[in-house]
């Protein structure tokens, strides 16, 4: 395995939430198959290590919340190991401001916003409906008939010409 003078390194991790699941992805590129994972109600451990590079992989992520350590689902690849996890909810709905308890930047953590959903965000469907209410609401598309009086507007009036003919004629 790795030397005693192995270097020890926290792996790249992107997170992204909803409102009842989070998202998590631990980039293991350089740690092929040599690692240890584990999901507790508030923390996520990772160890593994790198013989070829003489590095030592470790990640402890002590969470904000609660997650259904029974219940997550994991896909793991020679690049990342992805975790989906389940949050164990006090109240229906309730985002993490945080993925980590402590208010530290981490250096090795970062949103995943191709998988992040804010709070006001909807599903597509939802999404898709509302657009469409709001649209024939607003009147978008025309299909509703315009008494002749809308439709002929003021400013339809002829106006007046900008040149005077006759001194238009002179310069000629």
């Amino acid at each position: 395995m790795t030397g005693p003078d192995a270097t020890i390194v926290s792996p790249p991790v992107e997170w992204a939430q909803r409102r009842d699941k989070i998202f998590v992805t631990i980039t293991v590129r350089d740690c092929p198959k040599n690692y240890a994972l584990q999901v507790e109600p508030r923390r996520i451990s990772f160890t593994g290590s790198n013989p070829e590079q003489n590095k030592k992989f470790e990640l402890n992520l002590e969470l904000y919340g609660e997650i259904e350590s029974e219940e997550y689902k994991q896909k793991s690849s020679d690049r990342n190991i992805q975790l989906c996890l389940q949050k164990r909810r006090k109240e229906e709905g309730e985002y993490w401001p945080r993925l980590l308890e402590s208010k530290t930047r981490m250096h090795f953590l970062k949103t995943d916003f191709n998988k992040w959903k804010d709070e006001d965000e909807t599903d597509d469907d939802d999404e898709t409906n509302t657009w469409e209410n709001m649209m024939s609401s607003m009147n978008i598309d025309g299909t509703e008939g315009d008494s002749e009086e809308e439709a002929q507007d003021s400013d339809d009036d002829d106006l007046p010409d900008l040149e005077d003919e006759k001194e238009f004629e002179k310069l000629e």
